[in-house]
This record gives structure tokens, sequence and C-alpha cells, in this order.
């Protein structure tokens, strides 16, 4: 009787690890594929101020996009895809990175920060020299890195609110509630101060 305990405990715990979300075999373990998709390939793993070392990869990305000459829409649209696919992932794989990082809003967990970012980036009237140049590019993708992790740091009205969500959902919001504020002063300025 004993023996067949320990062998359900055991099909028990091989189950849970299958789960989307993680259980507790995976949680007590190394953390695997969600720990390196959650904190952005490891970058929210590094210290100190995770959220500006994640706000890294989508920046990144963004300005290889830019230097290569990636022309709107398309630029824009791979934004969006990306900013959608690390959005599900973030509210997908919350639960598991809070029993695992024993937080509620984990330092290391920075796929927000790549959600946030690209929202930020997306259809943003950029001037047609920046593409396919990379000091353009660079500066353009600076730019939009700053406005991002400062709105995301100050927290602006309904950043805070929104921060308030349960799980995932609150985790990821007021990142991407960031974004549309950076997007929307650049929807502005850029198309009143031409470089």
């Amino acid at each position: 009787m004993k023996e067949q305990d320990n062998s359900n405990q055991t099909s028990d715990a091989a189950a849970d690890a299958g789960k989307p979300d993680g259980g507790a075999a995976d949680v007590a373990g190394g953390g695997g594929w969600r720990k390196w998709v959650i904190t952005g390939g490891g970058l929210g793993l590094l210290k100190p101020a995770p959220g500006s070392w994640g706000t890294c990869g989508p920046a990144v990305i963004f300005w290889l996009m830019l230097a290569g000459g990636v022309a709107e829409p398309l630029r824009s649209m791979i934004c969006l895809a990306g900013a959608l696919a690390a959005g599900v992932l973030t509210v997908r794989l919350s639960p598991w990175a809070m029993r695992y990082f024993g937080d509620e809003d984990p330092g290391p967990v920075v796929l927000d920060e790549y959600a946030g970012y690209w929202v930020a980036a997306a259809f943003t009237p950029l001037p047609a020299q920046v593409a396919g140049n990379w000091m353009h590019a660079w500066l353009a993708t600076a730019v939009i890195y700053i406005l991002f992790r400062l709105t995301d740091t100050l927290k602006l009205p309904p950043c805070r609110q929104l921060e308030r969500l349960p799980a995932g959902w609150g985790i990821l919001l007021d990142d991407v509630a960031a974004g549309i504020q950076v997007n929307l002063l650049l929807q502005i300025l850029l198309r009143i101060w031409h470089w």
C-alpha cells in the first residue's frame, strides 16, 4: 500500500511539473524554461535594477529592426506581435513565478517590460532617415528606453491602480499602460519636432 501511495505522489508531481503554470516540483527545482522565459532570457536576474536590464532586451531587438531598415508598418506589426506574445506569457507564467520567487510582484519577472517597451515603440512617427541608420536608430531606441523606464518607475495614473490587479494581470498591465503613455507622448512630440 505504501509503494502505491509513493507511486501516486510521483505521478502527481510529474503531472504538476507538466502544467503550464508549473507545480510544486518545478517551484522546488531550478525553474527550467519558465524561469528563462519569464526573466526575459535571464536579463531579469541581473542586479541592480532588473527592470532596467529587462528593458534592454526589447530595446535591442527594436534597434536591430531600425538599424536593419525594417520599415513601417512591418516594424510596428512585429512590435505588437511581440507585445502580445510577451503579455500572454506574462499572464500565463506569473502565478508560477510568484510561487517560485516568493513574491507577489517578483523583480526578476521582466517579460512585462518587453510588452511595455514594444507598445511604446509601435507606430511612433519616426523620421524616415532613422531606418537603416544605426546612429539615428540608436538615438530613437534610447529615447524610447529612457521615457519608458521613467514612466514605468513613476507609475503615473492609471499604472499604480492597474498594478493592483490580481496575479499576472497586475504585473503586465501597469507596464502596458506606461508604454501607452510613452507612445502618446511620442505621437505628439515627434509630430511637432522634426530632427
